[in-house]
């Protein structure tokens, strides 16, 4: 590096080298080659991935619901990162005219023995919502890591159903 002389030169290596340690760290952060140890690729650039296959359950996909204030999926096992942490995962609910998404309260595990059974080894996983979705609507529901949407990756479309 060349060293600047004269008034100041001291602090303008000091601003160069803080300016290229920003650069460094921008790329570095914006990399969808780098991955986390959940398997999320670092920058939220990647799709929410929960380790393993996961469908809408209740209400199923591409069905008519009333009175919905809670959404169920269902995952196939439970030697996966949401298995593992399932308080870290939310379902974000989003109407078909662009209004704000609904986010759920954390994921939880759930017992259901007469629901949608799409795999070998099936876990449910409950998410309730703010309020109970108005009729008229079809709902988009998609897995995201992080109570806020797009915090740790872009949600991963599970399915959709009309009230």
């Amino acid at each position: 590096m060349r060293h600047i002389k004269g008034p100041g030169g001291a602090s303008a290596r000091i601003g160069a080298i803080g300016a290229m340690a920003a650069l460094l760290l921008l790329a570095t952060g914006c990399s969808a080659g780098s991955n986390n140890s959940n398997g999320i690729p670092f920058g939220g650039v990647g799709e929410c991935n929960p380790g393993t296959q996961v469908q809408l359950a209740r209400p199923q996909n591409q069905t008519s619901a009333s009175g919905v204030s809670s959404v169920e999926i269902v995952a196939n096992g439970n030697s996966n990162a949401l298995a593992q942490s399932p308080s870290s995962w939310y379902l974000e609910v989003q109407d078909n005219v662009g209004d704000q998404p609904i986010v759920s309260n954390s994921l939880s595990a759930v017992s259901d023995p007469t629901g949608y059974h799409p795999y070998a080894s099936d876990f449910f996983y409950s998410g309730n919502l703010i309020r109970t979705l108005p009729t008229g609507y079809t709902w988009t529901i998609s897995l995201v890591q992080g109570q806020q949407s797009y915090q740790n990756c872009t949600p991963s479309p599970l399915g959709a159903f009309s009230t």
